[in-house]
């Protein structure tokens, strides 16, 4: 199974990067995740983390998001593509997953100092199954580009926003295992794997069957039909998840 589901996903990126429309539309979707936490007060509450050296990191990681804002940008600007900077939020996939997350980490003045501490945690667990789930499929993307993007620039920018996000899946798990003991940290992280995981069955097969809708004469016909069951295949497996 685990290769069917390989090549399928290998395919689909390729048919992707194939079509200059296509491609433009799906790194508009990860360039709004990318934006979501300017959108947002609760992302990096770097006012609340005591150590230096997770703050030091935590601000550097709001510098790789906007730096990757930058790169998608010059990427789909590169395929004659319009940039769309206002997606809804049901298009987005950070915003998908907290659908699915039942905690808030959301941090106030008034909150004790072990609640921040677990509060910040929520919040590291949350980016860090986010980021190790995009880093998945730029993994897939990168390829793709790399065999058959019409730039090779766009390969460039992919990888360098990956290399980023490997950084930023290290950072946030070691710094959940420092703010809780084992077993409460293992504990938190089963919390946002799950919300993850359903937050990405529900992103991929609604935007899947979106853009198999909006822009049918983008993908290869022989290629279509395959698409559609797999995007009602993801809907199936939430429902039963």
């Amino acid at each position: 199974m685990h290769v069917i589901v390989d090549g399928a996903k290998r395919q689909l990126h390729r048919d992707i990067v194939d079509n200059p429309s296509l491609h433009g539309r799906v790194l508009n979707l990860y360039l709004n995740g990318e934006a979501y936490p300017h959108w947002v007060s609760d992302y990096f509450p770097i006012a609340h983390v005591e150590a230096p050296e997770l703050a030091a990191k935590m601000r550097q990681h709001i510098a790789d998001e906007n730096k990757h804002i930058a790169l998608y940008k010059a990427a789909i600007e590169k395929m004659g593509q319009p940039i769309i900077e206002d997606l809804p939020h049901s298009f987005i996939f950070n915003s998908v997953v907290r659908h699915y997350t039942p905690v808030s980490w959301a941090i106030y003045d008034n909150h004790d100092a072990d609640s921040k501490r677990l509060k910040l945690a929520h919040f590291l667990a949350h980016a860090h199954c986010l980021e190790k789930r995009v880093a998945r499929s730029l993994d897939y993307h990168l390829e793709a580009c790399e065999q058959r993007a019409h730039s090779p620039y766009i390969a460039k920018a992919v990888g360098a926003v990956l290399a980023d996000e490997y950084r930023h899946i290290a950072y946030t798990v070691e710094a959940i295992h420092d703010l809780l003991p084992t077993t409460s940290a293992q504990a938190l992280l089963r919390i946002h794997q799950l919300a993850e995981r359903r937050g990405n069955l529900d992103f991929s097969a609604s935007q899947l069957k979106r853009l198999l809708q909006e822009n049918r004469a983008d993908w290869p016909s022989s290629h279509r039909y395959f698409y559609r069951f797999c995007s009602l295949a993801m809907r199936t497996l939430l429902f039963f998840d």
